[in-house]
């Protein structure tokens, strides 16, 4: 089995013995029939929780086209919320904005928790997904209930 890993560009930590991050942005793994995607916790420090959310789904969105694939391959998403915004009505700005970038059938499996910090002190959220890219498009169902 094939894996591709996708470096950070441009990210520094602080270390007396290391040059650049011991973690990659994303691994893609290759299958016979599909591609697997992870992409790790991006954040974007910019705006309010809405507008955090809507670059962050952008930049995956726009990742996911390079790799191939669309927001409809994507199969679950975890949100990471600092505590101190996180609420109901947070909870409906982000999913205001996942309407925008995912519609029925194709809806992802999500989590959102809260947490007490993200590491830079101006995100608000941190977003983790995970897609799964079918070498010959998706045959989906829906059950509800």
């Amino acid at each position: 089995m094939d894996k591709t890993a996708i470096l950070p560009e441009g990210r520094t930590v602080e270390s007396d013995d290391l040059d650049e991050p011991a973690s990659s942005y994303g691994t893609v793994t290759h299958h016979a029939d599909h591609a697997r995607v992870v992409f790790s916790g991006s954040i974007w420090p910019e705006g309010g929780v809405a507008e955090q959310v809507r670059q962050i789904l952008a930049h995956k969105e726009m990742a996911l086209g390079d790799l191939g694939g669309t927001m409809d391959d994507v199969v679950s998403m975890q949100f990471f919320v600092r505590d101190d915004v996180l609420s109901r009505e947070t909870q409906g700005e982000i999913h205001e904005v996942r309407s925008e970038f995912f519609s029925r059938p194709h809806y992802p499996a999500s989590t959102m928790v809260g947490v007490a910090s993200l590491l830079d002190p101006d995100a608000l959220v941190e977003v983790e997904l995970e897609a799964e890219i079918p070498n010959d498009g998706w045959d989906t169902d829906v059950i509800t209930g």
